[in-house]
């Protein structure tokens, strides 16, 4: 009968890149024999091969390639060797700190942008008290406020897009929608007066 040289079993049947991995470990003179197991697909990354535990007639390795993930059983009489084999071809990542972010080659740091701070209900002046106009400067002159907004990125405040007529009209309806308040609420109190005759 012929000299077998490969001690791996199915050799058909294993993941890719797995078949190298298998017959460096078969190089090793305690391994009779490497039987792999089902394959079974996962979303991983992972290429290693991980030891997991002794079996009765040898130990358990988990091999990990290409988003696929098998077992395979090796047969031989010292498992500590085969983990030592593990541990020097696939030595474990070293764990990464809190404290030094992980940031990959293909970002590139980007500045942020500051917003101008826009306040989120306009500060309405009394009528006794005229407000002064605002000088324009370059940058906001009346002829860019009536530009769409869309196309430049620096939007204006909420303040500097509000003219005269504007604040006045405002204060005219708030105090309006205050003398309605105000009226609802002498009706409101005539009906229960009325109720309660």
């Amino acid at each position: 009968m012929k000299h077998r040289r490969n001690k791996v079993k199915r050799e058909h049947g294993i993941i890719q890149n797995a078949l190298l991995w298998l017959e460096n470990l078969g190089c090793l003179s305690e391994v009779t024999d490497i039987i792999p197991g089902v394959i079974d697909v996962s979303h991983s990354s992972e290429r290693r091969v991980v030891y997991k535990y002794v079996t009765q007639t040898g130990c358990k390795l988990l091999l990990k390639s290409n988003g696929s993930i098998q077992e395979a059983f090796v047969v031989t009489k010292n498992p500590a060797r085969v983990q030592e084999w593990v541990e020097k071809e696939f030595p474990p990542d070293p764990p990464t700190t809190a404290s030094q972010p992980i940031s990959l080659p293909n970002q590139q740091e980007r500045p942020r942008k500051k917003l101008p701070k826009v306040p989120s209900e306009p500060i309405i002046r009394s009528e006794n008290k005229p407000s002064p106009r605002r000088r324009c400067s370059k940058k906001y002159a009346p002829g860019k406020a009536a530009k769409s907004i869309s196309g430049n990125h620096e939007a204006l405040n909420v303040a500097d897009r509000l003219n005269l007529s504007t604040l006045k009209a405002l204060t005219h309806l708030k105090k309006s929608l205050e003398d309605s308040k105000i009226l609802n609420a002498k009706i409101l109190n005539v009906k229960t007066r009325a109720k309660n005759v």
